[in-house]
């Protein structure tokens, strides 16, 4: 009987620690086709900027950054790259590459 609860208690264990690190399967933020851009550019940009975002997740150590935040991060300044919106909490509706920040 004591076996059968340690084996118990090991499982919900490692299934408790399993459900609590996972992998970002896509960001977690809102991103704007940028001006003059055509769906399908925005489209063709999210995918590779996706694809970035996972790579570079997988390359670097996480250290005290959650990953989800790290593929966000990742992910917008990609996007913000090839010319698309990032909205700013608290700012301005968004900044594109072609949009300066306003003065500090």
């Amino acid at each position: 009987m004591k076996i059968n609860r340690y084996a118990r208690a090991s499982i919900a264990a490692v299934l408790l620690l399993a459900g609590c690190a996972h992998t970002p399967t896509g960001p977690s933020v809102m991103v704007l086709a940028g001006s003059g851009k055509s769906i399908e550019q925005f489209q063709a940009d999210d995918n590779t900027c996706r694809q970035m975002s996972a790579q570079e997740l997988a390359r670097t150590p996480g250290g005290e950054v959650p990953a989800q935040r790290r593929y966000d991060m990742a992910y917008m300044q990609c996007m913000y790259a090839k010319g698309h919106q990032v909205p700013v909490p608290g700012g301005r509706s968004g900044y594109n590459s072609s949009t300066p920040p306003p003065p500090r």
